[in-house]
């Protein structure tokens, strides 16, 4: 079961259906085009006006999608009041990874919270686990 909290709101499904499949391509394109725009920004090369998008054109697309993926229990508008802005498009995009993957085993439960950004150092590790360093004896 895959469940969604909206404000005080739960939403589940039991699977997501190949309907999500069948109307991926949209979002799947808009979110090829934001990783493209993305990696451009940072290499710091000009984006041609052409291949921009307006922040609202990129979320319609992607939202949209989302709630078609929870089999639009819930409104797009519903989405965007209640979602955390820090989780939304990643979670969007995990979901649409999943689908188009074939893995949507994985997905649980939404908002996903992020990984705790603590590295691991090697005094933090299981020493029964930590592979020795081969020594001839």
């Amino acid at each position: 079961m895959i469940t969604i909290k909206l404000g005080e709101k739960n939403y589940h499904i039991d699977f997501i259906s190949g309907r999500a499949l069948r109307e991926l391509e949209p979002a799947a394109k808009m979110y090829a085009r934001i990783v493209s725009i993305s990696n451009a920004a940072v290499k710091g090369e000009e984006i041609p006006e052409s291949e921009t998008l307006t922040i609202s054109e990129a979320m319609d697309v992607m939202v949209k999608w989302f709630c078609l993926v929870f089999g639009n229990q819930f409104t797009p508008d519903e989405l965007l009041d209640s979602y955390p802005v820090d989780r939304l498009m990643h979670d969007i995009a995990l979901t649409l990874m999943a689908v188009q993957t074939q893995t949507t085993s994985i997905l649980s439960e939404f908002p996903t919270k992020a990984a705790p950004d603590q590295p691991t150092t090697m005094t933090e590790t299981n020493p029964e686990t930590t592979p020795m360093n081969e020594t001839a004896i």
